[in-house]
C-alpha cells in the first residue's frame, strides 16, 4: 500500500522516535470540541477581556464588543470552536487525524515550500539541526501520518457515496487530499536530501577526517549542521575509516576460531564419546568361590 512508507514501524521504546514526535503541528478541529478550550491559548485572553470591559464607546465599538462577547461566551463553557487553529505535538494528534476529527491547514515552516526550494538548491549548506535535531525522522513520521489519514478519509468518502454526503465531510475529504499531495512532495524532498549530495559530503568528511597521524581536520563546523541521524552515520564512517587505517598499517593478524565453531566441536566430541560407550558389550566377570574342602575354585557367572 502506498500510504505505508516501510514495513517496519519504529519501536515504542525508541528514544529518537519519542523525541521526533515532539514536533508541534498546527491543526483545526473539524467540529466543535467540548471541554477543550484550554488547548487554545487565546481562550483565556478572551475571557479576561470580557470580564474587564470598559464602559462607553461608539456604535462600531459596541459591535466589536458584541462579537468578542460571543467568542468569550463560546469559550467560557469550555468548548473549542470549529476551525480554531491550535498547536499540538505529533504524538497527540495521530488518533484524532485517523478518526477525522482534525485537519492540517499547513505544514510546519521548516517543511514548507521555501525550505524545499532551499534544499533543492543547496542541501549541503542548510543547517537542519537548528530547525529540528531529528529533522528526517520527524518528516517521515509526518508524511506517514498524512498519507494514512488521507487514505482513511478517502475510504470513508467512497463508502458514503451511496448516502448523501454533507458539505463538512466533503470539505474534510478535499482538505485531506491536499495534505496527501503535500506529504508526497515532502517525502520526495526528504529522500533526495538525505540520500543525495548531503550524504556524499558526509561520507567525504568521515573518510578524510582520519589519517596516519590521527584527527587533523576540524570537522566541528560540518558536524554542527548535522541531524542526529546524520551524526550517527558520520560516527560509523569515522570508525570504519579508522579500522581501514589500522589494517593498512599493521596488517591482518591470524584469525581465531569462532566461539560458535568451538561449541559445535565440543558437542560433536561429547556425542561421539557417548555413542562409543553405548556400543561396547559388557564382558562376564569371574568371582572367587571357596570349596567345602578348603580349596579355591572359580566359576563364571
Amino acid at each position: 500500500r502506498q500510504y505505508y512508507l516501510s514495513s517496519t514501524m519504529p519501536s515504542y521504546y525508541d528514544i529518537d522516535t519519542i523525541l521526533a514526535e515532539e514536533e508541534l503541528l498546527v491543526v483545526k478541529p473539524s467540529f466543535d470540541f467540548s471541554l477543550l478550550a484550554h488547548l487554545d491559548p487565546d481562550s483565556s485572553h478572551l475571557q479576561r477581556r470580557s470580564r474587564k470591559r470598559p464602559r462607553g464607546g461608539d456604535d462600531d465599538d459596541g459591535l466589536e464588543k458584541d462579537h468578542d462577547d460571543n467568542d468569550a461566551a463560546d469559550n467560557s463553557n469550555g468548548g473549542l470552536p470549529e476551525g480554531t487553529k491550535i498547536k499540538m505535538p505529533l504524538w497527540a494528534v495521530e488518533r484524532w487525524a485517523l478518526l477525522g476529527f482534525i485537519r492540517f491547514p499547513s505544514l510546519p515552516r521548516h517543511y514548507g515550500r521555501k525550505m524545499k526550494e532551499r534544499l533543492e538548491a543547496d542541501p549541503v549548506s542548510v543547517d537542519l539541526r537548528s530547525k529540528n535535531e531529528h529533522y528526517f525522522q520527524t518528516g517521515m513520521l509526518l508524511v506517514n501520518l498524512l498519507l494514512r489519514a488521507s487514505h482513511v478519509a478517502l475510504r470513508h468518502s467512497s463508502a458514503s457515496r451511496r448516502s448523501r454526503q454533507s458539505a463538512a465531510q466533503n470539505a474534510h475529504t478535499i482538505a485531506m487530499d491536499q495534505s496527501a499531495q503535500q506529504a508526497r512532495m515532502l517525502q520526495r524532498c526528504l529522500l533526495s536530501t538525505m540520500m543525495g549530495r548531503r550524504l556524499c559530503r558526509n561520507f567525504d568528511w568521515a573518510l578524510s577526517s582520519l589519517d596516519s597521524n590521527g584527527m587533523e581536520d576540524d570537522v566541528s563546523s560540518h558536524v554542527n549542521k548535522l541531524t542526529e541521524l546524520e551524526r550517527n552515520m558520520f560516527g560509523r564512517g569515522v570508525e570504519a575509516s579508522g579500522a581501514v587505517g589500522r589494517w593498512r598499517e599493521f596488517g591482518c593478524a591470524r584469525m581465531g576460531i569462532s566461539g560458535v565453531v568451538l561449541k559445535m566441536q565440543q558437542r560433536n566430541q561429547q556425542h561421539s564419546v557417548q555413542t562409543a560407550g553405548a556400543g561396547k558389550e559388557e564382558k562376564p566377570t569371574k568371582k572367587r568361590v571357596v570349596s567345602p574342602v578348603g580349596g579355591e575354585a572359580t566359576r563364571a557367572f
